[in-house]
């Protein structure tokens, strides 16, 4: 078990710092001058040549790429993802101002969908090619089809202009969230329901099962007993990743309710063309989905003690 996690954990950092020099790599390609850019945020307007060669002195930016990227990658080891061109405050603790929102968000949300996945998708096994199966397939291939922001849009028309029953934008309350919760959770809903659906009606076709049933087992004891056990590792497996999707793919949502969380100042990044911020958000989106599927991983031997590591 040590050395497995000690496995996972070095190839958990190699992955991250490749993809921090990716993203690096990538902004230093783009067709747009980063001097530039963090120049012209500095004076409000178009810089000139002197005050270009200054930000690109100050920044380190006329040093070779592999360089740039060792010096950022120094800093961020230690914690220090430098300051926002936009507010010239440090990254670091604005993040940590704006992920609490994301991750309360997410949270919420991923109850809500554990909510509604689970019965919908029990009682959609249960009545197979049924009547209440047929609508339940049908509402989630509608909701899995439908955009998250062309949904957020019609849940705002119908209860914040229409009806006038819920605030279409802020986080002053926990009414402000019942919005963004529906609107990120209905998706994901019904993915999680067709999953459990298809692996509740393949172990029914299992022996074990049958002999269980043979023997008298009721539809509750065949539930808690065999079948929820022996799907628990591939439906948490997406659950997980569900997870990851919600606090690392809120960005449009978040935008769309005004929510002060780190999607919404991700997309603030990108609009202003703040490259510090865009580096470091992006690096702990796949921080986050990286620790949350290893979290996942070593559950594994928890939820099917089958399961050994090696």
């Amino acid at each position: 078990m040590a050395r497995y996690l000690f496995q996972r954990l070095l190839n958990s950092i190699l992955l991250l710092i490749g993809l921090s020099f990716l993203v690096y790599l990538l902004i230093d390609l783009a067709p747009a001058d980063p001097a530039q850019i963090i120049a012209a945020q500095r004076v409000g307007g178009t810089p000139n040549a002197d005050q270009i060669a200054w930000v690109r002195a100050e920044y380190g930016l006329d040093r070779p790429i592999w360089v740039q990227y060792g010096y950022w990658l120094q800093r961020a080891a230690a914690g220090d993802l430098g300051d926002s061109v936009r507010t010239g405050k440090a990254i670091a603790q604005e993040i940590g101002r704006h992920l609490r929102l994301s991750v309360a968000l997410g949270g919420v949300t991923m109850l809500f969908v554990l909510l509604l996945a689970l019965p919908a998708g029990v009682l959609a096994a249960h009545q197979a090619n049924r009547g209440w199966d047929q609508l339940l397939r049908f509402n989630a291939l509608v909701l899995v089809s439908l955009p998250d922001f062309w949904l957020g849009f019609l849940l705002i028309l119908l209860f914040a202009v229409h009806l006038g029953w819920l605030p279409s934008f802020g986080a002053k309350s926990w009414q402000h969230f019942l919005l963004p919760v529906i609107t990120l959770g209905l998706g994901h809903a019904a993915r999680l329901s067709r999953l459990l659906r298809a692996l509740l009606l393949d172990q029914v076709r299992s022996d074990y099962l049958r002999t269980a049933r043979a023997k008298g087992m009721g539809r509750l004891a065949l539930l808690g007993r065999h079948l929820l056990p022996n799907i628990a590792v591939p439906f948490a497996t997406v659950a997980v990743q569900q997870l990851g999707m919600l606090i690392s793919g809120a960005v449009i949502i978040e935008t769309l309710f005004s929510l002060p969380g780190l999607g919404h100042y991700y997309a603030q990044a990108v609009a202003y063309r703040d490259i510090p911020v865009i580096q470091a958000t992006v690096l702990l989106f796949a921080g986050l989905i990286v620790l949350l599927n290893l979290l996942v991983d070593l559950s594994y031997a928890v939820l099917d003690p089958r399961i050994r590591y090696q």
